[in-house]
């Protein structure tokens, strides 16, 4: 008999759990996690194709490429047409610069790139749609399930969130979820149906109420906030009464944070050449999105950094940079970023330490810098909250409890702005990492 399973596929970190209906499952499916139950969303894939996932993923990444040498190539990727008016079609042979020694490439919030125009990637001279990549990663977590389960799984229910990131419409959402689809299909699942993650949360919070509520679901993590309100706690009559949702959760926060503080670590602000020239301020807004950084590692990109250092007021700042490209240091960074943003949520003062060859940051961030940093952000937060309220048709007083999930959930700005508009005493914490896992999983259970 083929198991039906609930699948979380976040943005930061992923889960799969099945409902026997008296008891949730976490599938402890990444033994090299802290939280086995709780699974990195990272792809590493390898020259040669090979894919790991998860912790590992990340592991290999780090061993391979951390302070590693580079040797830039140009690689022939094909020929262009050119059309000028009445003039004969020119065609030109089109090269890239590569780094031929790069053992692997890493992968992550791949989750984020489900709306717009993002296709896919050529890696090491093969083409990976984005489908395919989720697809690598959802086969992976399906073929841990059944190991453990020791029975085969066809079927599941997938979470998504209200709006996924960078949706503007009800047509986007709809391109995200059928790209989503796809990649499940891909990845083995023969029946795929979709449950939104803040209602997932809801039903896995139901589980502990002993009467009828009126709940508002606050879930918060990597790449989304998805808020729910809704009735639960009577058999047969649940009722979700409004959903709503913003693209901004802890991906953006990061990228706050090493836009606010960490780019004059990198060249912002200095000079270079005769006559004091700003320096460039592509070079150091790449650092704020991942997904750019890596298009930094050019020659003719490196070869003004080595200028730069030679005619510029800062050059160790710009040494730093050079450093960050040639030996991989950018996804540490980003790393080191998360952790210190994640301490926050329980100190007032962190640091974001980056130390290699060349590189030796120490970047104080307190909690009330964070906040400043946040402050927009925060306020379309409030705003998204107030209008699903609105939607719903309750009030404050016709809501009973407030259920916080999600890791961005436990920073203290959004804990006090919950506590002050509903009453802190309304406000619980249901499953942080795994609360919409297993929701799903209920709902796959009752479908």
């Amino acid at each position: 008999m083929a198991l039906r399973i609930g699948v979380d596929f976040g943005t930061t970190n992923s889960g799969a759990a099945v409902f026997d209906g008296r008891r949730v499952h976490l599938f402890p499916i990444d033994p090299k996690s802290a939280d086995p139950a709780v699974v990195r969303s990272a792809i590493y894939i390898t020259r040669e194709h090979e894919a790991f996932v998860g912790q590992e993923a990340i592991d290999t990444y780090y061993r391979q490429n951390i302070g590693r040498p580079s040797r830039m190539v140009r690689q022939y990727i094909g020929e262009i047409e050119m059309v000028f008016a009445e003039l004969p079609p020119i065609v030109k042979e089109v090269y890239v610069m590569v780094d031929e020694l790069t053992p692997g490439r890493l992968l992550h919030s791949l989750k984020s790139e489900l709306v717009g125009e993002y296709a896919g990637t050529t890696i090491f001279g093969r083409y990976y749609a984005l489908e395919e990549l989720i697809a690598i990663y959802l086969g992976e977590v399906r073929r841990r399930v059944e190991a453990q389960a020791g029975q085969r799984v066809d079927s599941l229910v997938l979470g998504r969130p209200v709006n996924f990131t960078g949706s503007q419409n009800a047509a986007d959402n709809r391109q995200a979820e059928d790209r989503l689809r796809r990649a499940a299909g891909m990845a083995g699942f023969e029946d795929v149906t979709f449950e939104m993650e803040p209602i997932a949360a809801a039903l896995h919070y139901e589980l502990t109420v002993q009467a009828p509520q009126n709940v508002v679901v606050f879930d918060f993590g990597g790449g989304t906030l998805d808020i729910t309100v809704m009735r639960i706690g009577e058999p047969g009559q649940r009722q979700v009464f409004a959903t709503g949702g913003v693209g901004i959760a802890g991906d953006v926060f990061d990228q706050r944070i090493i836009a606010g503080l960490l780019l004059d670590h990198f060249g912002r602000g200095s000079t270079w050449g005769e006559n004091g020239m700003p320096f460039p301020s592509q070079y150091t807004d790449a650092l704020v999105h991942w997904q750019t950084i890596a298009e930094l590692h050019r020659p003719e990109t490196l070869h003004f950094l080595q200028m730069a250092q030679i005619t510029g007021s800062h050059p160790a700042r710009v040494r730093a940079l050079e450093s960050l490209l040639v030996n991989n240091y950018a996804i540490r960074l980003i790393n080191e970023v998360e952790r210190a943003k994640v301490a926050l949520s329980t100190k007032t003062f962190a640091t974001v330490r980056l130390t290699g060859e060349d590189i030796d940051v120490w970047q104080p961030v307190t909690r009330t810098q964070f906040e400043a940093l946040i402050a927009g952000d925060a306020r379309r937060i409030e705003t998204c909250l107030l209008d699903t309220l609105g939607r719903s048709g309750l009030d404050v007083g016709d809501v009973d409890t407030v259920v916080r999930t999600g890791g961005s959930a436990q920073i203290p700005a959004f804990i006090e702005m919950v506590g002050r508009i509903f009453g802190p005493e309304k406000v619980v914490v249901s499953s942080v990492f795994s609360g919409v896992t297993a929701g799903l999983a209920v709902r796959a259970h009752e479908s």
